[in-house]
């Protein structure tokens, strides 16, 4: 007789903050209060992925900014003085990739 085993995998991450007793990850925190500059690759869509995702953070958080930046990343090369750049003028950054 054949016997048939069956396995269940989740398709939701599991994060090592939520996973891990006694973890040694800075916990969590908001965007409530904080300014977030957005940052466009050369990719033509990555704007529009960028303008949407504005409109979910500005739903779900009190932000203090939201900055869409004109300046993109062109082809995912940022010289450190840009880095450095960001750095003082957000509390967060996230980069989109369009198409």
């Amino acid at each position: 007789m054949t016997t048939l085993r069956m396995t269940f995998a989740s398709p939701i991450a599991v994060y090592l903050d939520e996973n891990l007793d006694g973890s040694v990850l800075a916990p969590r925190s908001s965007l409530d209060g904080k300014v977030v500059g957005l940052l466009p690759n050369w990719r033509p869509a990555a704007v529009n992925v960028l303008k949407a995702l504005a409109t979910l953070l500005e739903q779900r958080y009190r932000l203090k900014g939201l900055v869409l930046e004109q300046q993109v990343l062109d082809h995912n090369v940022l010289p450190a003085e840009k880095l450095d750049d960001l750095a003082h003028r957000y509390d967060a950054v996230i980069a989109a990739s369009g198409d």
